[in-house]
């Protein structure tokens, strides 16, 4: 399931001009890039597993395609396009895990190790397979009461597939039920304390919800070393952007653009913080830089009006 990305509030300086940032997306069907990840999926106590199922979504565009591990448990994935993709990793006879990776098609991205756990039952059974695919059908379709009932149907089958909560949670979400999407969130946080994705998305639930300084708790508890994610880090800034701290928003975006020199939202968000404390050459800076990144976005013609003004 997509991880969720939030739009930061905007001053009230430019309100007329945000108005046109929120027109829909041309989505394409095209995945093919010159990006390239690579990984490996091993058991918890370090086996390769081959023949993992590795299936990939833009989180942004209508692109999707598969791989699988070879007999070492390795898989690679070339000439892709760059951005954040939704990875699912599944395999008979292990909990299935998903991530949430950003490709880059200028930096060489490290590689990804998975372990994945093995369930208490012998296998993933056929019906639990095709309950997912229903599910996740349903989902796509925003279907999203329906597809919570296929999702429970296969906790029902299997309770050890424990990350299936996430689904729940993401429909709950998309159904406006923020209180019950949390508590589906905190059943993943259980099995997985330390997922970045997890208190990412949760931080972000409590922040729509008004509760900051709930919300800021749970980016606190990230290990900033092991982030490899940039939009972690763009998230954390948007959540002090949100909140007025211009100094440590400022910060954490930049801390994105040092994981993704070409994340051109990251250029966006600093120039509307510069224009915040007044620093107009910063602000002329990076706006610059978002249109050289990203000329045709759908917030491009509202960058240049804004550069207009600054001149």
């Amino acid at each position: 399931m997509n991880s969720k990305n939030y739009l930061p509030k905007m001053p009230i300086l430019f309100t007329v001009l945000v108005l046109m940032l929120f027109s829909s997306l041309a989505f394409s069907q095209d995945w093919r890039g010159k990006g390239r990840i690579r990984g490996v999926v091993l058991t918890e106590d370090g086996q390769p597993i081959p023949n993992v199922r590795v299936s990939f979504e833009h989180a942004r565009y209508e692109a999707k395609f598969e791989t699988a591990t070879d007999k070492n448990g390795k898989w690679v994935a070339a000439y892709i396009r760059g951005g954040e993709w939704n990875v699912d990793f599944s395999a008979e006879g292990y909990v299935p895990k998903q991530i949430s990776t950003t490709v880059s098609e200028v930096i060489r991205s490290k590689p990804i190790e998975i372990r994945l756990k093995r369930t208490k039952k012998s296998i993933v059974s056929e019906k639990v397979s095709e309950l997912l695919v229903k599910g996740n059908e349903l989902y796509d379709q925003k279907k999203y009461e329906e597809a919570i009932e296929e999702y429970q149907n296969i906790l029902r089958e299997n309770p050890n597939i424990y990350i299936i909560n996430k689904n729940i949670g993401n429909c709950y979400y998309e159904l406006g039920d923020y209180d019950t999407a949390l508590e589906y969130f905190e059943k993943v946080l259980e099995e997985e304390p330390d997922s970045e994705e997890i208190l990412v998305t949760m931080g972000n639930i409590y922040l729509e919800k008004g509760e900051l300084e709930k919300g800021l708790s749970f980016f606190q508890q990230i290990d900033e070393e092991g982030i490899t994610n940039p939009l972690t880090f763009y998230n954390i800034g948007t959540s002090f952007f949100n909140k007025g701290e211009i100094d440590k928003s400022i910060e954490y975006y930049n801390k994105a653009i040092g994981l993704d020199p070409n994340l051109s939202d990251a250029y966006y968000q600093l120039g509307l913080c510069y224009l915040n404390i007044n620093e107009k050459e910063k602000a002329k800076e990076n706006f610059n830089k978002f249109l050289e990144l990203a000329p045709d976005a759908d917030k491009a013609a509202t960058v240049r009006e804004i550069l207009k003004h600054l001149e």
